[in-house]
């Protein structure tokens, strides 16, 4: 097994409207190392790719990367640099990344350009930037950068390059337990589960996740009899009756409560995403709870409006 731990740096046009756009982000440099099972790096790979959809670089980008004149005129195309980097990532691999959105972009990109998908449903990887917060009990969304001072590594390469942000990615990852990486997997779903059958549950040290497969609508999600079930995230097969119902709270998150007559509190997290090709998916978490979290819920919910 080989840890690919990559990185990639992305070109996006100047406005507000960037989002809406085909392709949001613009993939020019893919940087990555891999890592073999103990950890050790045993091969480089670094590429610039020649813009074709946003040939202005965004300001905000040349001043991050510290570019070159020319440097990325030239790069490869992006079909001839991802196949390049696929090719050399090999069958037998497991991503790594800082963050969640580098294997989305990279799967955006490449359906742009009508290549093979990465997979055909959802597929396991390695969060460092989450397991990071697990590592050091502080559930915030740190910088790499954060991270690589916190934990006193040395900075001998340049920050802010996919090459040099991969490279301390895997710095990171390989200071963090064995046992925090084996119990806290992530999961990539941009290609969702087709089927309920097919629908990813996780348990990790913290609870227990369920990524649900597509559906038309966010009202079809809540009355969903499944989805709303709450479960123990210990017995796994028990399930609870509800003490709060599920309420909106802030935004597109739901929260739930319910009680184990063995394991005490359980509270439920429910967020609701839109699908990449359309639809809506939910990202639904059981944790056990201390009563009072359960009794901060309780409060939150008698402050949600009646309708």
């Amino acid at each position: 097994m080989n840890y690919i731990v990559f990185d990639l740096e992305w070109n996006q046009p100047e406005g507000l409207d960037s989002k809406s756009r085909p392709l949001p982000f613009e993939i020019i440099e893919i940087g990555a190392v891999r890592l073999n099972e103990n950890f050790e790096l045993v091969s480089k790979f670094s590429r610039v790719i020649k813009p074709q959809v946003y040939n202005r670089l965004n300001r905000h980008i040349v001043k991050m990367l510290s570019l070159k004149p020319g440097e990325l005129e030239k790069g490869g195309s992006f079909e001839n640099v991802a196949g390049k980097f696929l090719e050399w990532c090999g069958e037998d691999c497991i991503f790594c990344t800082w963050g969640n959105q580098d294997l989305t972009e990279l799967q955006r990109n490449m359906n742009y350009y009508s290549m093979p998908p990465l997979s055909d449903g959802p597929f396991r990887y390695i969060d460092v930037q989450k397991l990071y917060s697990i590592m050091i009990d502080d559930m915030q969304q740190y910088s790499l950068e954060t991270a690589v001072d916190r934990m006193k590594i040395v900075k001998d390469v340049q920050f802010h390059r996919a090459f040099s942000d991969a490279y301390y990615t895997s710095k990171i990852l390989k200071l963090i337990p064995a046992d925090i990486i084996e119990h806290n997997p992530a999961y990539d779903v941009y290609h969702l589960p087709a089927t309920r059958d097919e629908e990813i549950h996780v348990s990790t040290s913290t609870g227990h996740t369920v990524y649900s497969r597509a559906f038309d609508s966010k009202e079809d999600i809540l009355q969903d009899k499944v989805l709303l079930t709450l479960w123990c995230p210990v017995c796994k097969g028990r399930a609870l009756k509800r003490r709060i119902n599920w309420f909106n709270h802030s935004g597109r998150n739901y929260h739930a409560a319910g009680k184990c007559i063995e394991h005490g509190y359980v509270s439920g997290l429910m967020r609701i995403r839109p699908g990449e090709f359309g639809g809506f998916y939910a990202e639904k978490t059981t944790s056990l709870a201390s009563e009072q979290e359960f009794l901060k819920l309780s409060e939150q919910y008698r402050k949600v409006p009646t309708k």
